[in-house]
């Protein structure tokens, strides 16, 4: 499915307190959704959850699994049932056991599984007005790129539409070859030269889909121009410009920056951020690089968009330098409000083009922790 064309303004709620590192364990609730292999798209907003305590940042652990050919194990003693009111298993093989004994069993969910459902419902929440989360890292190779797709992605699926993953590189990124092919190839330079028309009153979402390449995931992407020998670059009255419009047809607006921090649309970028999101590898050099910047934005009167910052730390490697990855994620929790770890994935670290339906489970469910983290820092931002 394609992203929304109507862009709707969404009815403001009032936002919840966050605590700055750690947020509360979520009450489960009876119920919940399918498995997210594939889960149906949401009927409408709902409240948001407090955050597991001690388990946002962790890729969530997949319960033991069973062939589905294979029979159900027996006996099942020791394996509590569910009581009315409680929220049934449909994960892994308590959640087969229960459709297979067509209503004989009743399990109940794993914490994993309710802690996955606390956070879709908490993925809902609305806001008062568009919001920008910016991507940004000045070390290359961080993986800011499938980060910003990966969390438009997610939001955009989740929420039904509404979001654009723009390519804010102030002269040729790679956002547009990562995300889906569109059939045409106009970029955020097409729409800058035409950007007086989306200022106007009479401007339309319809018109305005001409520069964009719509995603199955029900997002939009803004690609960068990569025209070989383009000198037209991206500077902060552009950016400005370019921002305002958009922020007329989308609620949820995931910038993707460049590595000069110097660069008029990086801080005109920052400037405008509601919530920041710092991604490194697990790599000494890109976390410093990472942490590097955060101290910069702190010194430079932005302390309020470090402390509210999400890191995400995606694995490039099956198996990852676990030390190395504990002592990362430590360093980043002292500064930031969380800190997400996202697996491996052979599809992200192909380098091709992601579609989010192709990921595998273990990397969409980290996501959906990421992303529910990031929406309970916008809700900070949304209330101040």
């Amino acid at each position: 499915m394609t992203a929304s064309a109507a862009h709707q303004p969404v009815t403001p709620e009032p936002a919840s307190a966050a605590h700055k590192s750690r947020t509360p364990e979520p009450t489960p609730a009876a119920g919940g959704p399918t498995d997210p292999a594939t889960p149906p798209p949401p009927t409408g907003p709902a409240q948001p959850s407090a955050a597991p305590a001690g388990l946002a940042w962790q890729a969530p652990r997949q319960p033991p699994t069973v062939p589905d050919s294979a029979a159900v194990p027996a006996p099942l003693e020791g394996i509590p049932a569910s009581q009315p009111g409680q929220p049934r298993a449909e994960w892994g093989w308590r959640g087969r056991a229960n459709r297979f004994s067509g209503g004989t069993l009743n399990l109940i969910a794993t914490k994993d599984e309710l802690v996955h459902r606390a956070a879709r419902r908490r993925l809902l929440r609305p806001f008062s007005r568009t919001m920008s989360i910016v991507v940004a890292n000045p070390k290359g190779g961080a993986a800011k790129t499938p980060t910003a797709l990966l969390a438009a992605a997610t939001l955009g699926f989740h929420r039904g539409g509404y979001t654009l993953a723009w390519d804010n590189n102030e002269t040729r990124g790679t956002l547009g070859m990562r995300a889906e092919s569109a059939t045409h190839e106009q970029t955020v330079i097409n729409l800058l030269h035409n950007i007086d028309e989306f200022l106007a009153t009479t401007a339309s979402v319809g018109r305005l889909s001409a520069y964009l390449r719509p995603q199955s995931a029900r997002f939009d992407v803004l690609a960068s121009d990569d025209a070989a020998g383009s000198m037209e670059i991206i500077d902060d009255e552009a950016f400005t410009k370019l921002w305002t419009a958009l922020c007329r047809f989308y609620r949820l607006i995931v910038v993707d920056t460049g590595n000069n921090i110097r660069s008029a649309n990086w801080q005109s970028a920052t400037a405008v951020a509601d919530c920041l999101v710092v991604p490194t590898t697990v790599q000494r050099d890109v976390a410093d690089s990472g942490l590097w910047m955060l101290d910069h934005l702190i010194r430079t009167g932005r302390a309020d968009l470090a402390e509210n910052a999400v890191a995400v730390v995606s694995c490039a490697d099956p198996k990852p330098d676990t030390e190395l990855l504990d002592e990362i994620v430590e360093r980043y929790r002292k500064v930031v409000r969380d800190v997400v770890v996202i697996p491996y994935d052979r599809l992200i670290r192909s380098g091709g083009r992601i579609e989010f339906d192709a990921l595998a489970i273990p990397t969409r469910r980290a996501w959906l922790m990421a992303c529910s983290s990031i929406v309970d820092s916008l809700a900070i931002r949304d209330q101040s």
